[in-house]
């Protein structure tokens, strides 16, 4: 899932203390919850839209067939179980009964039958939905009526009856049943589809003359626990309980609201939190020393630092730069001289270790530990899945340093600490990728960063600042401070690789979409990786239409090699210990290469927050996570004491949990 590195400001406040212990209320009561959020929403259409900004909402609007429980289980949804033959590529779901479709006035409308899955799948494949990735190749036939060769009753989904939908797949898939918290496999009912417009209709799909999934609350159906009330653009955002939610019950907030920031007053979230406007702030790194630690000093039976999540934001190369309104470059020659860099392996490695990424969070966080915390050394985490009861960030580190000695006799990806990070040796790589290039120094990199943001704007100096001081001014960053609107469209919401105006960029982030590293390695695939735009490319499947420009990047980087090692790992079906260990040479390689720094999780900031702690939903893939089913929200502030005890006990549960669902 595509992530906007200041979009997650809400989700952050959000999920502060999503994951109990806590005072004054029961668990069947809680306040409404009310933070802030700083980008619009997109889309509603759920099966189409890949931005985190629109999913993190509609998971709350739209159930799946599963959903995750506090520790992070798969456990039913709309159905009400589930079962796969022996080869996991037949999955029969037996769909809940009773489940009632309302309007954004809370009228009933329908009930929910195993034919809305089938209609929610066309829908997505009719609009190019920017998740297709996730089924193209794995559900049977569909890439093929993408293509045109069958139709769609020849694809693998299936109403066998009112409640029993099977889905067949090309190939195995364990990991399916995790794919079903994501939107592209949410239902849709097709009558009301069929009353947006003619342009709607299953199979004659015409964008211009269909109003499904517009960003207006009427353009939907609800199924799920809340109901977009309210969606006033960059003003607020409100979302009331469905009173007619299959499980309303374990719906305790009764309301959500969002107010829009800009992000232009560093003290608003705060003034709000102690007002009691806001459920929950962090102590900027963007204040004084004597007023943060004035902060920390008031809050410190309160303060906390939350666990990271799956989500990873990475410093971005720009493969093939094309759009040039971002520069201060006036000659071709320079342009051409900062793409012979990019593509050079050891510039990219040279940058990376003149990056002081501590000092780059700390402009955001506050405090050294803080953004210790928030550090992330490879795409996946390292502790994403195990390799033979190990973690599989070590089987990464091992095969890194078989392949290369930049990195010493050893490197260590655990979270927490930085191994990248060498003055000395960025002065090195430089002088070989200079020789190797023919480049003339200095290097200049255009950096573009958000200007109503003090935050971004101090990080993006930050990175200046190292770079520029360990180089020796060999490669210099320059910083682009722009408006809110035009850096969207230059980064997050960028459509092609040509749209993408910068040299390097920090606003690319990705979430996982389900539980395999398939589902980060595969976004930077040449034939259909969801972020190549992010590095300023255009994939394809056909090798003989790629842009001329691109397929010349793609090789000079070794791209290609790449898209061989997804491919060997994604044919290893029959076990999961080799089809990790395939993955994380894929992963070895991003880091051997520098193709994308990977530089922090979601920034895990010093917090207070009244959301009471460890019972909500968690996920680390897919969109189970964002929803506020489960959640409560307290009177008082929750303090530090009965945080780490709650994380404590929830750690211990989760253990035990994850035991007993591998019987």
């Amino acid at each position: 899932m595509k992530k906007a590195l200041l979009g997650s400001l809400a989700a952050f406040l959000a999920l502060a203390g999503c994951n109990g212990k806590g005072g004054q209320t029961t668990a069947s009561q809680s306040e409404d919850f009310r933070s802030v959020y700083s980008l619009d929403m997109q889309s509603l259409d759920y099966t189409v839209s890949n931005k985190n900004v629109d999913n993190e909402n509609t998971a709350n609007f739209i159930d799946g067939l599963l959903e995750n429980d506090k520790y992070g289980n798969y456990v039913p949804a709309l159905a009400e179980s589930y079962e796969s033959n022996d080869d996991k590529t037949e999955w029969t779901f037996k769909i809940r009964k009773g489940v009632k479709w309302v309007t954004n006035e809370g009228e009933e409308y329908a009930e929910l039958k195993a034919q809305d899955f089938v209609t929610g799948l066309q829908h997505a494949a009719d609009f190019k939905s920017g998740t297709k990735y996730l089924v193209e190749g794995l559900i049977k036939n569909f890439s093929e009526y993408e293509a045109g060769e069958v139709t769609f009753d020849k694809v693998g989904v299936e109403a066998v009856d009112d409640y029993t939908l099977k889905y067949t797949l090309e190939k195995p898939a364990s990991y399916f049943y995790s794919l079903t918290t994501y939107g592209i496999l949410f239902p849709i009912n097709e009558d009301f589809l069929n009353s947006k417009g003619s342009g709607c209709k299953l199979g004659s799909p015409d964008l211009n003359a269909c109003e499904f999934g517009i960003v207006d609350p009427s353009s939907i159906l609800y199924n799920g626990g809340y109901i977009l009330t309210n969606n006033t653009a960059k003003s607020i955002v409100e979302f009331t309980k469905n009173q007619n939610y299959w499980d309303a019950e374990h719906v305790y907030i009764n309301k959500v609201t969002y107010t829009y920031d800009d992000g232009s007053d560093d003290h608003s979230i705060m003034n709000g939190f102690e007002a009691g406007t806001y459920t929950s702030a962090s102590i900027r790194g963007t204040w004084s020393t004597e007023e943060f630690n004035k902060y920390m000093d008031k809050y410190k039976d309160n303060v906390y630092i939350p666990m990271t999540d799956g989500g990873t934001f990475s410093l971005a190369f720009n493969y093939n730069r094309r759009s040039f309104n971002n520069t201060n470059k006036t000659t071709d020659a320079e342009k051409e001289n900062t793409h012979k860099a990019i593509l050079n392996k050891n510039f990219r490695l040279a940058l990376q270790a003149a990056f002081d990424r501590v000092a780059y969070l700390k402009q955001r966080v506050g405090d050294e530990t803080a953004a210790k915390a928030s550090l992330r050394n490879e795409l996946v985490p390292t502790t994403f899945v195990q390799i033979n009861g190990e973690d599989y960030g070590k089987t990464v580190a091992k095969l890194v340093t078989e392949q290369t000695d930049v990195f010493g006799n050893s490197l260590d990806l655990s979270e927490g600490q930085d191994p990248y990070y060498n003055p000395d040796k960025a002065k090195e790589l430089l002088a070989k990728a200079a020789a190797e290039a023919g480049l003339t120094l200095p290097v200049s990199l255009d950096l573009v960063t958000l200007s109503t943001m003090s935050f971004t704007v101090n990080q993006a100096n930050s990175l200046k600042k190292s770079v520029e001081e360990a180089t020796n001014g060999q490669i210099l960053i320059n910083v682009m401070p722009i408006d809110k609107d035009a850096y969207y469209a230059a980064t997050y919401l960028a459509n092609n690789g040509s749209e993408s105006d910068w040299d390097i960029s920090t606003a690319v982030g990705w979430n996982p979409d389900y539980l395999d590293p398939r589902s980060y390695l595969n976004i930077y695939s040449p034939v259909n990786g969801d972020q190549l735009t992010s590095v300023g490319l255009d994939g394809t499947s056909d090798p003989d239409n790629f842009q001329e420009s691109d397929k010349a990047a793609m090789e000079a980087v070794g791209l290609f090699d790449y898209q061989k090692l997804l491919e060997a790992a994604d044919a290893i079906t029959d076990d999961l210990n080799a089809r990790y260990a395939a993955y994380a040479k894929a992963d070895a390689w991003l880091i051997e290469n520098a193709f994308a720094l990977s530089v922090q999780c979601t920034a895990v900031a010093n917090t207070v927050t009244r959301s009471v702690p460890f019972v909500g939903p968690y996920s680390i893939a897919g969109q189970g996570g964002s929803k506020f089913k489960l959640r409560r929200v307290q009177k008082d502030i929750v303090t530090n004491k009965d945080y780490y005890e709650a994380k404590e006990a929830w750690l211990a549960e989760r253990a035990k949990s994850a035991k007993s669902a591998s019987k």
